[in-house]
């Protein structure tokens, strides 16, 4: 591989497929320290009862998101310390898998890409169901078909896929028998994982083969639209001045992701006077009504993510004269005053479709159509949410349809049939098979776990108990589907506020686990309702509350309706014979006296896209910064961007979330069909997920030829000014590519308006516009430039601003450019180049531009050994003081003095360019300070220039408690302490390979010139 590969190739590497040692490639390996010199040290007991092989990555091989022009399989691959996994979506029974021999930590096995898995044997996959006879095997997915058909990649989703587990499901698999015959079955397989266990279960149950006619309702029987919609011709009845329109809808799960549009209306099309109705999209429903023809179209909607795939919803419309309101399931939804009389029509109803027969025809059942002449209350409605089937006030129902006429729908049954879950590989035959007895109907799920245990783990001598303040929770149990000892904790009881506010409490669940041997036991905490689910930084910490180091892979998810908001925290807990206890500490909104700060795997379960999404975030007030790296939703890479602590105004409302610019990428070059070039095989490592300094690495390529290796480094911090997300980045060119497109960029906002740009160097401005209206769309305002001077260089967009009227803080962001260095042909660049397009008009035609980091003037394409690595730090600020209700005075201050002012940007950008002095260790990056330690005693860090609360963390001490750190203030050293509830200011990893320990702390260096910082160890 390339120059940016932290591994020199050595050793050996090989994969086995059975219990012993097989034949292989050779792959050799030798892992270096961060400074680049092999490690010497004699050998220590190990601090921490862990193995350099307890790691795990989830990851498309081929990449998520794909041109239809490529070809590749689309293989789920499972990388683990001790195994290897690839399951191809089209060709389930396909499978590979095998053992790694090698000793690889989580870096090195990150910067190797997928080295180790070419080396994995085939293997059989089979989900099988015996029924009457037949056998019928899994043989492709749902996936499959939409990747065939160019539909959005979807249907294989991630739930958690971090450090230590992966939990996967590859949806609506496709079974058929020996003769080719299908089976109708609704089907998923999970494939879950911890390092050194997989588990692979199968759910199944009878399909439902929905087809336009009778179908199952509410009550009784319904009509289902599929392949044609359903016309009803206008009934007197139908039609009001003043009414209330009724109906239950589903939507089927398996088009429930790509219907869009009409499901149920009268009267022609939107833009007819006395149309009316409901539609459905992205996940939320919508009641139209026209009132006066043409532009008088009225939408009110039911709010994301509000509709769930095959479940009945009640939705209401009612018009009062006044006011049009929507209801769905009993809730108002939305409403909107209109004030003028509604004209009736005599259109036909149609259900499917838009009333006149023209555009999509979307798959929905629906049951008990009923029109009022009058408005229902609220309590008659909820009366009919609840008891569908009961109507107790018939005054004023105009027309009803409850599709009773025909025989009983009766939903087809299996009958003594047997589910099978196998995985055979060379050595190895696991399997798992169950019957199920008499009759298997229509919505009763069946599940098959098979573990795939080589090791013949043994817990039954583990015990662990949970226990958490003011809950009685239940027993903790071992799930076999997990592969772990789960603790549930539901909607718990708290002693302080939750939700979007100050949250400076912390949850807190006690941990006490024993066994009779040492081992590391397998223990997720599964939270619904978390005090606030945007910003949570699970800690492991000892009974004391002091961190441990141990890591905890933070998982979440807010999207799945059914289920609601949740977190699942994972870790491996040390245990022996004598109880150890922990304490699993989650703070929110602050962790000791600043914001917290943390790095989560967000799922997209139940939003659509179902890839990787990373959330940062400072506090618990909504996201701060987002990343697609799956591309799963969007093709680019950055998008949700938001402000630390703002608001709308002086009167505006805290804690809340913000907006400062959607959108960004890191590359964004072109084939030669003029399609961008997109990630393939793209890996992630959560080194720290935080609450002090995170830091995640990202290793793979772009491009379907792997024209490009990429590698970064991302990170974020706690404190309590303004926003600040680092990335570090660095591509090295395999292949030749065309240089036109961005090497990184800020901006694809809609709805965003920047009447200025500036951008300068460490020294100053270097130009300031004022930005026109009237631009074309994608001209370049400034073309490609490069920023001269000595560094860090800086751009800014002082005072834009969205256009969208949220009650919400709406701010500009900045990007300072710390280091740069690209070598091209040879020849260096160490200034960048940026360039600054019109992206799309806002308001009728202000500016909306986007800031391009370009390749250097001059250069039309890369070759390969190019490369080109830089140091970047996004930073979002407020326009004006009023706007930030953050305690930071100094910082204030300043923006007082300077409202929306590129000023700003440069004061970050110079004084966080800092000066770092280092005696008793080495200095390994200046901003996140970074120090390694040379002893373990004491280490002097000297710092000139700060603004903030600036991060430091100091790498390779070899204990996990027991060091203070000191500040030297006028000759005297005061001891450093943030806490709020005692232990709670620092952040303590662990490194299994050096077996060593991080400590990271803020420094509030805000008006301070120099400080001098002693960590030491306690006497």
């Amino acid at each position: 591989m390339n120059g940016n590969k932290n591994l020199t190739y050595l050793g050996v590497l090989s994969v086995v497929a059975v219990a012993g040692l097989s034949s292989c490639d050779k792959l050799p390996f030798k892992s270096v320290d961060a400074d680049g010199a092999e490690a010497n040290e004699p050998t220590r007991e190990k601090a921490l009862p862990f193995d350099n092989r307890d790691y795990s990555f989830g990851y498309w091989k081929n990449g998520m998101r794909k041109h239809r022009d490529d070809s590749s399989a689309d293989v789920l691959s499972i990388e683990t310390g001790y195994f290897g996994l690839e399951v191809d979506v089209a060709k389930l029974q396909d499978a590979k898998f095998g053992f790694f021999n090698d000793s690889l930590d989580y870096n090195e096995a990150l910067a190797a890409d997928g080295k180790r898995m070419e080396l994995l044997k085939p293997a059989e996959l089979l989900v099988e169901l015996e029924h009457e006879g037949n056998v019928y095997r899994a043989f492709t997915s749902r996936a499959a078909r939409e990747r065939e058909q160019g539909k959005r990649f979807q249907s294989t989703r991630m739930w958690e896929s971090a450090r230590l587990a992966q939990y996967f499901d590859i949806q609506k698999l496709e079974f058929k028998d020996a003769e080719g015959k299908a089976l109708g079955v609704d089907a998923t397989l999970n494939i879950q994982t911890w390092p050194d266990s997989l588990a692979i279960s199968a759910e199944l149950e009878p399909a439902i083969d929905y087809k336009t006619g009778p179908e199952e309702g509410i009550v009784g029987n319904g009509l289902c639209v599929s392949e044609k919609s359903i016309e009803i011709p206008h009934e007197a009845g139908m039609e009001n001045e003043t009414f209330t329109f009724e109906a239950w809808i589903k939507i089927p799960e398996r088009k429930f992701n790509s219907s869009n549009g009409w499901i149920l209306a009268k009267n022609h099309h939107e833009s007819f006077d006395g149309n009316f109705g409901f539609m459905f999209g992205h996940m939320q429903a919508t009641a139209v009504m026209n009132i006066g023809g043409k532009a008088n179209r009225h939408y009110l909607r039911s709010g994301g993510h509000s509709v769930l795939p095959d479940k009945w919803h009640h939705y209401a419309l009612s018009y009062d004269g006044e006011t049009m309101r929507f209801f769905l399931d009993g809730r108002e939804r939305q409403s909107k005053k209109i004030g003028r009389p509604r004209k009736t029509s005599n259109g036909v109803m149609r259900i499917g479709q838009r009333p006149d027969g023209h555009g999509a025809i979307n798959e929905v059942v629906v049951d008990q159509i009923r029109m009022w002449n009058r408005v229902l209350p609220v309590n008659e409605l909820r009366q009919h949410t609840h008891h569908p089937g009961k109507l107790s006030n018939r005054n004023g129902l105009t027309y009803e349809n409850n599709f009773e006429d025909g025989s009983k729908i009766e939903r087809p049954a299996w009958k003594n049939a047997t589910m099978r879950v196998a995985l055979k590989t060379e050595g190895n035959d696991w399997k798992t098979e169950h019957l199920v007895e008499g009759d298997w109907k229509v919505g009763e799920t069946q599940k098959l776990i098979l573990n795939c245990d080589w090791e013949k783990k043994d817990y039954s001598d583990v015990k662990v108990t949970t226990s958490m303040k003011l809950n009685e929770l239940p027993a903790v149990e071992f799930r076999k589907d997990y592969g772990c000892f789960v603790s549930l904790v539901n909607r718990p009881k708290r002693d302080f506020k939750k939700g979007y506010t100050d949250i400076r409490a912390y949850d807190e669940l006690d941990i006490v686990v024993q066994a009779s041997s040492k081992k590391n036991v397998p223990f997720m905490m599964e939270m619904f309702d978390p005090a606030n689910v945007t910003g949570v930084c699970p800690i492991l910490c000892d009974e004391h509350g002091v961190p441990t180091g141990i890591p905890v892979q933070l998982s979440k998810n807010w999207h799945e309706a059914h289920m609601g908001p949740y977190s699942r925290f994972y870790v491996l807990l040390p245990a022996s014979a004598e109880e150890k206890k922990y304490k699993l500490r989650m703070p929110y909104g602050f962790y000791g006296t600043l914001p917290t700060t943390h790095h989560a795997q967000l799922s997209l379960v139940g939003y659509g896209g179902n890839g990787r999404w990373d959330q940062l975030g400072i506090g618990c007030w909504g996201e701060t910064y987002c990343m697609d790296m799956d591309m799963s939703c969007v093709d680019v890479v950055v998008t949700d961007v938001r402000m630390l602590m703002a608001r709308d105004g002086k009167e505006g409302k805290k804690w809340g979330w913000t907006d400062a610019g959607w959108g960004g990428d890191w590359l964004g070059l072109k084939d030669g069909k003029g399609q961008k070039h997109l990630f393939n095989g793209l890996k992630t490592a959560y080194i720290a997920h935080g609450p002090c300094l995170t830091e995640v690495h990202y290793d793979g390529y772009y491009g379907a030829e792997r024209q490009v290796d990429v590698a970064s480094t991302v990170r974020t911090l706690r404190t309590d000014d303004h926003a600040r997300t680092f990335t570090t980045m660095k591509y090295v060119f395999d292949k030749p590519v065309d240089a036109k497109g961005w090497l990184f960029k800020m901006g694809r906002t809609s709805g965003y308006i920047t009447p200025k740009i500036a951008y300068g160097n460490v020294d100053g401005l270097i130009k300031e516009h004022d930005v026109p209206e009237g631009l074309k769309l994608n001209e370049e305002f400034v073309k490609p430039t490069t920023l001269q001077g000595e560094g860090p260089w800086w751009v800014s967009f002082p005072g834009a601003h969205s256009k969208l009227r949220k009650e919400w803080g709406t701010g500009y962001r900045a990007l300072v450019i710390r280091s740069y260095k690209a070598v091209i042909g040879g020849k260096e660049y160490t200034n960048p180049t940026v360039s600054f397009p019109m992206f799309r008009w806002s308001e009728g035609q202000k500016p909306n531009l986007d800031c391009l980091l370009t390749a250097p003037e001059g250069v039309t394409e890369f070759q390969p050994g190019d490369s080109v690595e830089f140091d970047v730090q996004w930073i979002t600020l407020p326009r004006q003081a009023d706007d930030y209700y953050g305690p930071n005075e100094s910082f204030r201050k300043h923006v007082t003095e300077n409202p929306a002012s590129w000023v700003t940007t440069h004061r970050e950008a110079v004084k966080n360019n800092l000066k770092v002095d280092v005696s008793g260790g080495s200095l390994l990056h200046s901003y996140p300070v970074i120090v390694k330690a040379n002893q373990q005693d004491e280490i002097v860090v000297d710092i000139q220039g700060g603004t903030g609360y600036v991060p430091i963390r100091f790498e390779g001490l070899h204990e996990g408690s027991g060091y203070s750190l000191y500040q030297v203030v006028d000759g005297k050293e005061v001891k450093l302490d943030q806490s709020a509830h005692g232990n709670d200011f620092w952040q303590t990893d662990y490194d299994t390979k050096s077996n060593s320990f991080k400590f990271s702390y803020n420094l509030p260096l805000d008006d301070v010139a120099s400080s001098k910082w002693v960590l030491r160890r306690d006497q």
